[in-house]
């Protein structure tokens, strides 16, 4: 078998330094905790990192990403999403690279380390359901039930890295320069509840906006914290029932809410303790135009297309309308093989298949459009962050094979939002990347003067690297290869944090 089939099949070998655990009884045949996947154990520090090629001049920031790295054993079958938040830093200043690596120490975390509770799974639990009589649906949502691993993302917001998680979860804050958790972040008292994975940061204002949602409650609850951390405004947005939602999207003056027609059945979540997700094609997606300091009765809600979105891109005004692009997936239901046994509703939601889509909204008149913008398999999109809100030109993506087993990255793709023209460069036979981020120049000039920065993995000798991209010119390969100190596990997102918001 060739190593890409090997890859794409999900059959590496394990590296030498995974655990013992994943290859016991119940977790030997889990593809997410073997091979690439393989849990990272240790936290790891380096500075002046071996460099093959220069590190360009006007590279000053870091790049930060998230990881799902179980620390201990699984009592269950292991869900990939319920893995011990892990960050990576990468730090480039003055022509010299750094590096660290750090476990986000949450509640569930400390309470595993301390022997209070021993590796609790969220996605994937057993359920016990006298226990859930005993102690009232209410409570179905709790940390027995919900292992919230701060795991999925990264912002930075009042000089502060924190984290967010797949569902709404609890808010960590990290230092920014040592990775060291400072602890939960609820914004002096304002957050009264969870917040959703993907909040924004406009970094024309210093804000931040995000909202909750609930397993059971019909609405979202909206937030916009000022530039210090204070509470600027806050809003309950009626839903018609409990939904799954995601990211959020932001411009200059409104919030876009989403509600896709793929969320869970509220009834069964009560009566079985598990979270079963629909897809509901007779039924329209939803997006809500809320100005950003409104109420529920400003609320316009446009309908278009059913389907599913994890991630978008940005969005923009442009007069009366409203632009977004993002990652559609027209059809989102989870079709399992039953061959693989009890993992196989878990394995078959990884397998995304999405494409470049837009939506456009005229807050004025009420009209709407929608069209495909590309039909490749893309997702983990990234523009320049800074610059969310604002109308951007270029973002930059992973390409998801879609012949793949588990959830791989194997090419980078920069596309023009403008010409919609593509440029597609694979990461090498045998390397895997990471969510690339863009590093803006310090001289300024064109929006793509500047750099696209990801973490990649060999899977023949699991050595690690941060490669850096040309972003004007992504298809000339890497102009720097940072060689990293030990194996980096997959992970979900990363941001880039210019060096200003970092160390002044």
């Amino acid at each position: 078998m060739d190593l890409r089939t090997r890859v794409l099949q999900s059959q590496m070998p394990d590296p030498d330094d995974a655990p013992v655990w994943i290859n016991d009884e119940l977790h030997a045949g889990n593809p997410y905790l073997h091979g690439f996947y393989a849990p990272v154990m240790t936290e790891v520090t380096a500075d002046d990192l071996e460099v093959e090629g220069t590190i360009p001049a006007d590279m000053y920031g870091a790049y930060y990403r998230q990881s799902p790295n179980p620390r201990f054993r699984p009592k269950f079958d292991h869900h990939f999403f319920d893995g011990d938040g892990m960050v990576y830093g990468i730090y480039f200043r003055d022509g010299k690279v750094s590096f660290s690596r750090k476990y986000v120490k949450t509640e569930v975390l400390m309470d595993d380390i301390n022997g209070v509770a021993t590796t609790r799974n969220g996605m994937m639990a057993e359920f016990d359901l006298r226990d859930a009589e005993a102690r009232g649906y209410e409570e179905v949502r709790n940390p027995d039930y919900v292992r919230d691993t701060a795991n999925t993302t990264l912002n930075i917001h009042n000089g502060k890295l924190i984290t967010g998680w797949y569902n709404a979860g609890a808010v960590y804050e990290l230092d920014p320069v040592t990775l060291d958790t400072k602890g939960l972040q609820d914004f002096g008292g304002s957050l009264r509840t969870t917040l959703n994975a993907h909040p924004k940061t406009d970094m024309r204002t210093g804000e931040l906006i995000g909202y909750d949602y609930a397993d059971f409650e019909s609405f979202y609850t909206y937030y916009v914290w000022d530039k210090h951390g204070a509470l600027k405004h806050v809003a309950r947005i009626d839903l018609p029932g409990p939904r799954l939602p995601h990211d959020i999207t932001i411009t200059e003056n409104y919030s876009l809410l989403h509600d896709w027609p793929f969320f869970h059945d509220p009834d069964m979540l009560k009566s079985i303790g598990r979270r079963v997700v629909t897809f509901k094609p007779d039924m329209p997606s939803r997006i809500g135009v809320l100005p950003r300091y409104g109420t529920q009765d400003q609320v316009k809600w446009f309908e278009f297309k059913p389907g599913y979105v994890l991630h978008m891109v940005n969005a923009w005004e442009e007069g009366d309308w409203i632009i977004m692009d993002g990652c559609m997936q027209p059809d989102p239901r989870i079709k399992r093989d039953p061959a693989e046994g009890p993992l196989a509703s878990m394995l078959a939601y990884m397998r995304v298949k999405s494409h470049l889509y837009r939506w456009r909204m005229n807050v004025r008149t009420g009209e709407t459009s929608e069209e495909s913008l590309d039909d490749l398999n893309v997702e983990f999109c990234l523009p320049d962050v800074d610059l969310y809100g604002q109308k951007t030109r270029y973002s930059y993506h992973q390409h998801i094979p879609l012949e793949a087993k588990t959830l791989i990255f194997t090419d980078l793709v920069k596309y023009d939002h403008e010409t919609m023209k593509r440029e597609m460069v694979s990461y090498g036979d045998g390397w895997l990347g990471s969510e690339s981020a863009f590093a803006r120049s310090t001289n300024g000039g064109a929006e793509d003067n500047g750099y696209v920065v990801t973490i990649c993995t060999n899977l023949e000798t699991y050595a690690s690297e941060c490669w850096v991209y040309a972003a004007q010119d992504i298809q000339a390969g890497p102009i720097a290869k940072v060689k990293l100190p030990s194996r980096c596990g997959p992970g979900f997102h990363a941001t880039w944090v210019q060096g200003e918001h970092i160390w002044g």
